[in-house]
């Protein structure tokens, strides 16, 4: 009796080295666009557990970027001119992966709102320009005018790092709430991950936003988890699960979220 009353209710094992390098890899070959190398065949629970890393990546993604306007800056290049280069350059490490999952649920909400899929008006013209594309558009100016409208390269560096981590832990939340959708590559890849990992991306996200914003850091991030739980809440309520197009879309609209809560109260 004495034996089991000493046994902890929950044990903790915290991974092998070889395992969280599995991981990582993972985590950052989904991300970005490059490839690390898996030593072992990779387990479905090992996969789901990689999106603790995801906050992570996401602020070294963001520190590249604010490095880029930084360097930029010093070649006394315009404002637009650096904001431009550091959206460019987050755009060729990530391959623009949320900015096509981001199009690729316009364009299927644009396509449920036109009575003909495929023709527009009463002349049944031709749609030549996708809803898709017009929203890329759209979210890559938001971002380079605001970028080229922050005070100085460290609210850029702030802002940077705390949009595209804050950004990429709530992607982990909602594959953690909503069902992965059957058919979803990204949806079958992560299915859903544990709680513990959700709860530990959270909590480093956030104490990655603190270190980076101190005082402004509670306004930031509960804005950007308002607009995150609105895409959330479309994907419960259209598609009734998640999609990798879900998690992007929500990525996207975080990012430009945070980008222009900052700008408000810079």
């Amino acid at each position: 009796m004495t034996d089991q009353a000493d046994k902890p209710a929950v044990t903790v094992k915290p991974p092998t080295p070889e395992n969280m390098w599995a991981e990582i890899s993972v985590a950052v070959n989904y991300l970005t666009r490059f490839s690390l190398p898996f030593k072992n065949e990779l387990r479905s629970s090992l996969i789901s557990r990689s999106m603790v890393w995801f906050p992570i990546i996401g602020a070294a993604i963001g520190l590249a970027g604010a490095s880029i306007d930084w360097i930029a800056t010093l070649m006394r290049m315009p404002g637009v001119i650096t904001a431009t280069a550091a959206v460019v350059g987050m755009l060729f490490i990530t391959r623009a992966l949320h900015e096509e999952e981001f199009a690729n649920l316009i364009d299927a909400y644009g396509k449920s709102v036109d009575s003909e899929a495929n023709h527009v008006g009463w002349l049944k013209e031709e749609r030549s320009v996708r809803y898709g594309t017009l929203g890329i558009i759209l979210i890559i100016i938001l971002k380079i005018g605001a970028i080229a409208s922050l005070a100085d390269n460290t609210l850029v560096f702030q802002t940077l790092i705390v949009a595209s981590s804050w950004s990429r832990a709530l992607m982990v939340v909602a594959a953690a709430w909503l069902r992965p959708i059957d058919g979803d590559p990204v949806a079958e890849h992560f299915q859903q991950p544990p709680a513990l990992r959700v709860a530990v991306a959270v909590g480093v996200a956030m104490i990655i936003a603190y270190m980076a914003l101190d005082e402004d850091t509670a306004t930031v991030l509960i804005a950007g988890s308002i607009s995150g739980l609105i895409v959330a809440l479309i994907g419960a309520n259209h598609l009734r699960g998640y999609t990798g197009a879900l998690l992007g879309t929500l990525q996207q609209v975080v990012e430009v979220t945070i980008f222009g809560i900052i700008l408000a109260i810079q």
